[in-house]
């Protein structure tokens, strides 16, 4: 007989902080307490994903399989919202969970974490988190650029932090004046900011070396604007690879991403001496005017932009943007429906 929960538990979650008590007991009353010893698997890769977890005690392992070993991917502790992703998305177990320690977690099913997610601080919470995690989950795609140069793509991590702040302090003073308008790094809470994002309104792809993916080459991204349909877009390129092509690929690859986002229209600013990245939103047949002095506004058409690509690359592209923006976004809004 599965071991009752009550409502005060899932109160003490940060996860779950300001929901209504009230809405609390009604999703306990939907869910249950499992108590597991060091080692157990509480949820398999590939099985049906029927439940999720919230981790009340203890440390719980995710790994996922591969061809040759089993991959550690990281260890949730108290407070670890776990298996939601397969529950939203009504799709298979994309992960193994092990108790490391002895665990007690609350169970539940699509129906509790409906009730759970009509909260608007906990949709808002667990769409960051399941965006994030379905990023984190896809797989570079591999692509050759005119000039022969091998990249790889996919959407920028918070754990690319490090690596991104350092590739921002190895950027010429012109590069740095070209991208952020000063020659000086940006600080500390810029970086942050730049790096910590949710993938629905702030979207990024950083670009590797193919040869060796610890290194970033460049990174692209839009922000939504309060204007409807429109997102400003912004990019920067390690100065060892300028003039190989990348900047045409990133207007093209924020294009399929703004376009699957539900954005139109993309704006930027670029300095008017800036010829190289006029040159590239030429290319998307962006529309110009100026700012103020010395500053061009470009307003360029989302698909347009996309279509600098060649169309497989393009359906990779969008197929990836789908799994982190909209299957996320769309399940979560499904789920708060009360569906």
């Amino acid at each position: 007989m599965p071991e009752a929960l009550n409502g005060s538990l899932l109160a003490s979650l940060p996860l779950l902080e300001g929901v209504d008590a009230g809405r609390l007991e009604e999703a306990a009353a939907h869910m249950w307490l499992r108590r597991a010893a060091p080692g157990e698997v509480l949820a398999l890769e590939g099985e049906a994903g029927e439940t999720f977890g919230l981790v009340l005690e203890g440390r719980v392992e995710v790994s996922r399989r591969s061809s040759r070993r089993t991959t550690r991917l990281a260890e949730a502790g108290a407070g670890s919202l776990l298996g939601e992703l397969a529950v939203l998305r009504r799709q298979p177990r994309t992960a193994t969970l092990t108790a490391i320690t002895p665990v007690l977690i609350a169970v539940g099913g699509a129906q509790a974490l409906g009730l759970l997610l009509d909260a608007p601080e906990v949709h808002n919470r667990v769409r960051l988190m399941a965006s994030a995690r379905l990023a984190r989950d896809l797989r570079p795609i591999r692509y050759t650029l005119p000039s022969g140069m091998e990249i790889l793509v996919r959407p920028l991590l918070a754990e690319d932090r490090q690596t991104f702040d350092q590739e921002l302090h190895r950027l010429s003073k012109d590069s740095l004046r070209r991208r952020f308008f000063s020659s000086a790094p940006p600080s500390e809470s810029v970086v942050d900011y730049l790096v910590h994002i949710d993938y629905v309104d702030h979207f990024a792809w950083v670009v590797l070396d193919a040869g060796d993916p610890s290194q970033g080459l460049a990174v692209a991204r839009f922000v939504r604007l309060a204007e409807p349909g429109s997102a400003e877009v912004a990019f920067g390129t390690a100065d060892r690879v300028q003039g190989r092509g990348i900047g045409t690929f990133l207007l093209g690859a924020i294009g399929v991403a703004a376009s699957e986002g539900g954005v139109s229209t993309l704006v930027a600013h670029v300095l008017e001496d800036n010829r190289a990245m006029r040159r590239v939103f030429a290319k998307a047949e962006g529309t110009s005017h100026y700012d103020e002095p010395g500053v061009f506004r470009v307003e360029i058409e989302a698909i347009r932009a996309a279509a600098l690509l060649p169309g497989a690359v393009r359906g990779e592209l969008a197929s990836a943007v789908r799994d982190v923006v909209t299957a996320a976004s769309l399940a979560l809004a499904t789920q708060g429906a009360g569906s």
